[in-house]
């Protein structure tokens, strides 16, 4: 085994002026339920949570409320501001070097052909056309690791061009922020009575194939769903 140690990070004495990426856009899916609702599923404290978190391996249809619920815990912006130098500077409730939050949550729901993005400024789905034949063989993947048809597929996808603009060295704060969204997400999901599992998939090269110049990797990749009836229970 051999160990690559990265250079630590260190912030530019002069930010690099970035442009966010636009991605392209279809139809909006608005989440019914408010921003902050929270579906019933049991009282719990954190430690709780903590104690009986597992990754599950089946998955029923999920439920629209749970996962908007879900997604704006994980992944809403609370509050923005300017941060001079292109990308705007959120307050969401997973941590992020610099306030950044460079990560993108890209869903494949099983009713629905193409992938879509989670707007955490709107709270909303927003469909990314031609997402699908991009990322079917993505979408290959990832059935042959965990085949149920009724999963939610989760992408998480970088834009490391907004960490690199204030870091030197900033590739490994970018995989942090990663680490940290997956764990957030899958606490978030046994709050709420979901079944949520990660996958050692990052989503290359296919990803990157979504913007040509370069802008977008990916880092990861989970399933979330309904508890199954056949809960195979997990590690």
């Amino acid at each position: 085994m051999t160990w690559t140690r990265p250079p630590n990070p260190s912030p530019r004495a002069i930010p690099e002026f970035y442009e966010p990426y636009v991605w392209p856009v279809g139809n909006h899916l608005f989440f019914a339920a408010a921003k902050g609702s929270v579906p019933a599923a049991g009282e719990a404290s954190v430690f709780d949570l903590l104690a009986r978190r597992r990754s599950r391996r089946s998955f029923g249809p999920v439920n629209t409320d749970a996962l908007g619920s879900l997604l704006w815990h994980t992944a809403g912006i609370q509050a923005t501001e300017p941060s001079g130098y292109g990308p705007r500077l959120e307050q969401r409730p997973t941590p992020s070097a610099g306030a950044l939050h460079p990560i993108h949550l890209l869903l494949k729901m099983p009713d629905f052909p193409e992938w879509y993005r989670y707007d955490g400024g709107v709270h909303a789905l927003v469909q990314v056309p031609g997402s699908s034949g991009v990322l079917a063989p993505l979408l290959g993947q990832s059935v042959e690791v965990i085949a149920s048809p009724c999963a939610t597929r989760i992408v998480l996808i970088a834009e490391p061009g907004k960490t690199f603009a204030k870091y030197h060295h900033a590739s490994s704060l970018i995989w942090r922020d990663a680490g940290a969204l997956l764990g957030t997400l899958s606490i978030a999901a046994e709050a709420l009575g979901m079944h949520f599992c990660p996958l050692g998939i990052t989503g290359e090269p296919w990803v990157s194939e979504l913007c040509l110049t370069g802008r977008l990797a990916g880092v990861g990749m989970a399933l979330i769903g309904s508890p199954d009836l056949e809960d195979s229970g997990g590690l």
